[in-house]
């Protein structure tokens, strides 16, 4: 009798210890630290309990009116969505829903376990706030070229408010330089809405604002670097010193990197020489007599975790059907890597 006690005496541990394994593995793959595939059948595990409901990852592709990317649609010989191409069922076979970005707020985020947001480049400082609350609860967040990298309106305690740039003095003491630290640092009143700090980045301008594009022609703008493991997930498979070719209006931007956070530069393009732009009237006030690094951020991952992903050109435009008929390559890595490796790693 006292061998049988003390048998179930053990076997109750060694349950409660299995519990609690399982328990730390959940939060540690919740929390972006842990992948789910670092454990055979893991994922399946993982996306059959969080997504019991929902049979897998749920996925929401929030857009707006202008910028960068091809958010919703369908595709045609000059056109693919993001949508359509997630829905393939030849490719991935992902159905992702999607909503206007004048209709966002926490609570339409929390459900999703990964949002993309492109086409948005009008952001107000309001849905800003959203998106840093669903990172806050978990979320994985997948933001694009130029959204956010314009002034909106928010409404404040009823009253509609004209959202405001924030400057350095105002985040740091030690300074009286009244230098706009960029368009996704903001201000609401006192409070300090650091979009730029959630990134690692600060947006500087679109490639084709500083470069001539054309409609009609693909454009030459450098060629990719993975990072030099070649092992990250978001870049798994793909070759060395890709050409990539760009239009007008369907191109990439122009990031730098802030210092001090947890910044992982995945892929980075070349331009192969410094750019220096002129005083054309052409080119937007902003950007005349700049002076640009000779490679710029393509893929960074910030924050721990790695769960706030940045592509400085919208992943469907890699694999651009226009680009066929003029006989350059197509990319379907970046598109196919950025569900996987978020999703599984």
């Amino acid at each position: 009798m006292t061998d049988i006690r003390k048998m179930i005496k053990d076997g109750s541990h060694i349950l409660i210890l299995v519990g609690l394994l399982v328990l730390l593995y959940f939060i540690l793959v919740f929390t972006g630290i842990a992948k789910c595939s670092s454990v055979p059948f893991g994922c399946e595990l993982y996306w059959g309990v969080m997504g019991y409901a929902t049979g897998g990852p749920r996925v929401l592709i929030v857009y707006g009116d202008s910028g960068l990317g091809n958010p919703i649609g369908g595709c045609t010989d000059e056109y693919c969505s993001l949508q359509d191409m997630l829905a393939n069922p030849e490719f991935l076979g992902v159905r992702a829903d999607t909503l206007h970005i004048d209709r966002v707020n926490t609570g339409n985020l929390r459900p999703y376990h990964l949002v993309i947001v492109e086409r948005a480049r009008k952001i107000s400082t309001e849905k800003l706030r959203a998106f840093i609350d669903y990172y806050g609860t978990g979320g994985r967040l997948v933001w694009t070229g130029d959204a956010g990298t314009e002034l909106g309106q928010s409404i404040v305690n009823g009253q509609i408010v004209t959202d405001e740039y924030l400057y350095l003095n105002e985040r740091q003491d030690d300074t009286n330089e009244h230098i706009k630290l960029g368009p996704w640092a903001r201000k609401q009143g006192d409070l300090m809405i650091s979009f730029d700090q959630l990134l690692s980045l600060t947006y500087r301008g679109n490639f084709c604002d500083i470069s001539p594009c054309k409609n009609d022609k693909p454009v030459y703008a450098g060629s990719l670097q993975p990072e030099p493991s070649l092992e990250h997930p978001l870049i798994r498979g793909m070759s060395v010193e890709l050409p990539l070719w760009v239009f007008d209006k369907e191109d990439f931007a122009i990031v730098n990197t802030l210092s001090g956070g947890i910044t992982t530069e995945v892929l980075s393009l070349d331009f192969g020489t410094k750019i220096v732009t002129g005083t054309s009237l052409d080119t937007p006030p902003g950007l005349r007599d700049a002076n640009f690094s000779r490679s710029t951020p393509m893929i960074v991952t910030s924050g721990v975790g790695e769960r706030v992903i940045y592509y400085a050109m919208p992943p469907e435009l890699y694999a651009n059907p226009k680009l066929e008929g003029f006989d350059k390559g197509v990319y379907l890595l970046p598109l196919e890597n950025m569900y996987y490796g978020i999703i599984k790693g």
